[in-house]
C-alpha cells in the first residue's frame, strides 16, 4: 500500500514539473496586444451605415465594452472578453456567443465579426476597426479661485498708502476678552481723556495709514481679483494683522486672490455724532485705500473690477458703509459745526491721499456688522453677511453696541438717538431693493462666534471660510468664466444622437469628459454624445482654461431613458429575490 502512495505521489508531482514545462500542455500564444493599450478606442463602419466602438479598459486582455452608434441618443452597452492563441483572436460578447477576429500589426486593425443580435439591430457581419482615440482619464486643469492652487504667499508689510489727522492706527486687541465690556468702555473713555477729546480736537496727530499685501508666490497672472480686509475693535482697538484676518487671508491667497489688510484710525470723542465721525474717517481711510491700490494696479497686477470689500465687527460696519455711502449720503455731522469746534472732514475721497483713481466695489462681506442708517443700502452691491444671533455688542437687529453692559432701560433711551441696525434689517432692506444678499446668522451665538475665549477658533470659522469661499466664486465667475453648457438634458432611445456646446467661447481651450455616455465627435466649442441605457444618469463636463491658465468646470446632468425590458427584468429578478 505505502508503495501506491508513492508512485502516486510521485507521478503527481511528476506532472505537475512536466506541465509547468509545457511538455504535457502546450503553451498559449498569445497576440502581443500591447499595440492597444489601455483605454484605447477603436472603431469601424458597419455595412449597415452605422459604427462599432470598442474601448479596452483591461489592461492585461482584450476586453471592455462595445456598442453600436446608429444616431440614437441612447444606445446598448455591451461587455466583451478576447484572447488569442496563434494568429486567431476570439471575442466573446457579454451573452456568452463566440465570434473570431484577426489582429493586422501592420496596420494596427482588428477585424471582428459581429454576431447578428438584438443588441444593436445589426445582421452578422465582419468590421474593420482601427484606432479612434483613447480615454480621458482625467482632465489636466488647475480649478483657480475655488480650490486651493498655492502652497504659500509672500507678504509685503507696512505699506504706506497715505497719511491722515487722528489719535492712533493701532492697538492688538487679540488678548481682549469680547465679553469684557468694563475693560471695553473704560478704554474708550480713557482714550477720550487721554487724547483731550471730549470736545475739541487737541492731541490728534498726523498719522501713517498703512496695509500689508498678501500675495500668492509664483502666480503668473495678470490681473488678479483683490479683497481690502478691514479688522474689527469696535473703532479702539485692532491691528491690520490679527487671527480671524490671517485663516481668512491664507484660505483666499491659496486660492489665487490678493489680500490688502488695512489699519486706520482708531479713537473718537464723546459728543454728539462723535461715533458717525469716526465711521467717517474710516470710511474715508477705506476708500483712500481703494485709490492707491487701483493707481498701483499694475504694479500688484489688479483686476480693478473686482474689488472685494470684507471686515468684522467694526471692520464690518466700515466695509457696509464703504460699499453703500454715496457722496449724497454723508453724515450731517462730518462738518465743522456751529462754532467751529471740530474739523470739516471734507468729502469722502477728501482724506488719506492725493490720488484720485475711481474704483467700483464688486461685493462686501460683513462678519457682525451692520450700518447706522438703512437708507444708503440701495445700490446693486452683492452681499454676503454673517451674524450671532444673540451678539449683545454689535446687535444682529437692531439698537446700541454694549446692550447687556447698559442694561435694557439706558440702551432704550440712548437707542433713541441714534444706533446700529446689524446683519438682520441689512439683510431684509437689501432683499427689498432686490439686491443680491445671502444671510447666514448662527443661533445663539454671540459677538466674533467663531473665536473662542482662550482666542482658539471653533466650527464656526469652517463655515465662515466655506461660506465667504463660494460667495467670492460665485461673483468672479459672472466676470472670468461667462460660459454656459447647453444640451438636451433629457434623451430618449428615439432621439437623435445630442450636441452639447459651449456659450460665449472664444479662444479658450477645453477639455471634454463624459460619465455613463461617449462621445463620438468633438471640436473645441461642441460634443456629441452617445448616451448608454444601463444607468439612469449622466454628466457632460466641459474644463475650460482661459489664455492665462485660468480654468473652470462647466456640468450639466443628463436624465437617460431606460431600456424598459431591462428594467421589467430587473425589477422581476429583485422581486425573486426576496422569495
Amino acid at each position: 500500500m505505502k508503495i501506491i502512495k508513492t508512485v502516486f505521489t510521485l507521478s503527481v508531482i511528476s506532472a505537475l514539473l512536466f506541465s509547468s514545462c509545457g511538455i504535457f500542455k502546450k503553451a498559449k500564444k498569445v497576440i502581443d496586444y500591447s499595440i492597444f493599450p489601455q483605454g484605447t478606442i477603436l472603431s469601424g463602419e458597419t455595412t449597415e451605415g452605422s459604427t462599432f466602438y470598442m474601448i479596452r479598459e483591461d489592461s492585461t486582455q482584450m476586453s471592455g465594452i462595445c456598442f453600436v452608434d446608429n444616431n440614437r441618443a441612447v444606445t446598448e452597452k455591451v461587455i466583451f472578453f478576447a484572447d488569442s492563441t496563434g494568429a486567431t483572436t476570439f471575442v466573446r460578447w457579454s451573452d456568452s456567443r463566440l465570434c473570431k477576429a484577426t489582429v493586422d500589426k501592420s496596420l494596427k486593425e482588428l477585424i471582428v465579426t459581429i454576431p447578428g443580435t438584438s443588441f444593436w439591430q445589426v445582421d452578422s457581419q465582419s468590421v474593420r476597426l482601427s484606432h479612434f482615440g483613447s480615454v480621458l482619464e482625467k482632465a489636466d486643469y488647475v480649478e483657480r479661485f475655488k480650490n486651493p492652487v498655492f502652497t504659500d504667499r509672500v507678504i509685503q508689510k507696512d505699506v504706506q498708502f497715505g497719511s491722515a489727522l487722528g489719535y492712533y492706527s493701532s492697538k492688538p486687541s487679540d488678548y481682549i476678552s469680547k465679553d469684557d465690556y468694563k475693560l471695553w468702555v473704560s478704554e474708550m473713555l480713557s482714550t477720550s481723556v487721554q487724547h483731550n477729546g471730549f470736545l475739541f480736537k487737541k492731541n490728534m496727530e498726523q498719522l501713517p495709514l498703512k496695509l500689508d499685501i498678501y500675495q500668492p508666490r509664483n502666480d503668473t497672472i495678470k490681473k488678479r481679483p483683490i479683497i481690502l480686509f478691514v479688522h474689527g475693535g469696535a473703532f479702539f482697538f485692532g491691528d491690520k494683522e490679527n487671527k480671524l484676518q490671517q485663516i481668512i487671508t491664507d484660505y483666499v491667497v491659496k486660492r489665487g486672490f490678493l489680500v490688502a489688510s488695512i489699519n486706520y484710525r482708531l479713537g473718537t470723542s464723546i459728543t454728539p455724532g462723535s461715533i458717525e465721525r469716526t465711521i467717517y474717517r474710516n470710511v474715508q481711510d477705506a476708500r483712500a485705500a481703494l485709490r492707491y491700490l487701483v493707481y498701483n494696479k499694475l504694479r500688484y497686477r489688479i483686476d480693478e473690477d473686482q474689488i472685494y470689500l470684507v471686515g468684522s465687527s467694526a471692520g464690518g460696519i466700515i466695509s457696509l458703509t464703504t460699499a453703500f455711502m454715496d457722496s449724497n449720503e454723508v453724515y450731517s455731522s462730518t462738518g465743522s459745526g456751529l462754532l467751529n469746534l471740530k474739523e470739516d472732514l471734507g468729502g469722502l475721497d477728501g482724506s488719506g491721499n492725493k490720488y484720485t483713481n475711481s474704483f467700483k466695489i464688486a461685493g462686501v462681506v460683513s462678519m457682525w456688522g451692520g450700518v447706522t442708517d438703512l437708507k444708503i443700502l440701495n445700490n446693486n452691491i452683492p452681499t454676503l453677511l454673517f451674524h450671532g444671533t444673540a451678539d449683545d455688542v454689535v446687535p444682529n437687529t437692531e439698537g446700541l453696541p454694549f446692550k447687556d453692559f447698559m442694561g435694557n432701560f439706558v440702551h432704550r433711551v440712548l437707542s433713541s438717538f441714534g444706533k446700529i441696525y446689524g446683519s438682520e434689517p441689512v439683510y431684509n432692506r437689501l432683499k427689498s431693493q432686490n439686491i443680491p444678499v445671502q444671510y447666514i446668522p448662527f443661533p445663539g451665538a454671540g459677538h466674533d462666534p467663531c473665536i473662542e475665549s482662550d482666542n482658539s477658533v471653533n466650527h464656526y470659522m469652517d463655515t465662515i471660510c466655506l461660506e465667504l469661499g463660494n460667495f467670492l466664486y460665485d461673483n468672479i465667475s459672472k466676470r472670468y468664466f461667462p460660459y454656459r453648457l447647453t444640451g438636451s438634458e433629457m434623451v430618449s432611445k428615439s432621439d437623435p444622437a445630442p450636441l452639447y456646446t459651449i456659450v460665449n467661447l472664444t479662444n479658450e481651450a477645453v477639455q471634454w469628459h463624459v460619465a455613463g455616455g461617449f462621445i463620438t465627435h468633438q471640436t473645441n466649442k461642441y460634443i456629441r454624445v452617445v448616451w448608454f441605457d444601463d444607468q439612469p444618469t449622466g454628466t457632460v463636463s466641459a474644463y475650460i482654461t482661459n489664455r492665462e491658465g485660468v480654468s473652470c468646470v462647466k456640468e450639466m446632468e443628463v436624465r437617460i431613458e431606460q431600456n424598459l425590458l431591462k428594467a421589467f427584468a430587473g425589477v422581476i429578478g429583485s422581486t425573486a429575490d426576496n422569495y
